[in-house]
């Protein structure tokens, strides 16, 4: 697990921000908060992201991605064992809690993640959000296998 911190310059972060506020939607009742379509690494506007993910998973192929708004919602633990490498970017996560990760026995473990900052795991940890935050949350989430 690896944080990196000031990933996009503050412009190019509050006109990502300003896009993804855009492909939000509800998508049922099985997805927690509002989230966009899987494949959100095509569009265009994220081109400036998706090259500074590709430049640290030198080797990987992106399968999926898409974002993420909550506030406070609830989000069951899961996985994503079909793949390799998962990627959490906060574009905006005011209260700098990143992740939270299920240890052995019941313990947890949340790193810091400030906003502009990248989370990569291993697709396997058992992860969910920190649901009792009220505050508005936007994160792009990224799977990727090893080609």
């Amino acid at each position: 697990m690896k944080v990196y911190k000031d990933i996009l310059l503050e412009k190019e972060r509050l006109k990502l921000l300003e896009y993804i506020k855009t492909t939000v939607k509800n998508l049922g009742s099985k997805y927690p908060g509002l989230q966009s379509k899987p494949n959100l690494h095509t569009d265009k506007e994220m081109l400036p992201l998706i090259k500074i993910i590709k430049n640290h998973l030198k080797g990987y192929n992106i399968e999926r991605c898409w974002a993420n708004f909550s506030m406070g919602d609830y989000m069951t633990w899961h996985a994503h064992p079909e793949f390799d490498i998962s990627v959490a970017y906060y574009l905006k996560n005011p209260s700098s809690i990143g992740t939270v990760f299920k240890k052995d026995g019941f313990g947890v473990h949340v790193p810091e993640c400030p906003e502009n900052s990248l989370l990569i795991f291993d697709s396997k940890l058992v992860h969910s959000v920190p649901y009792h935050l009220k505050e508005e949350r936007y994160s792009i989430a990224v799977d990727l296998i090893k080609i």
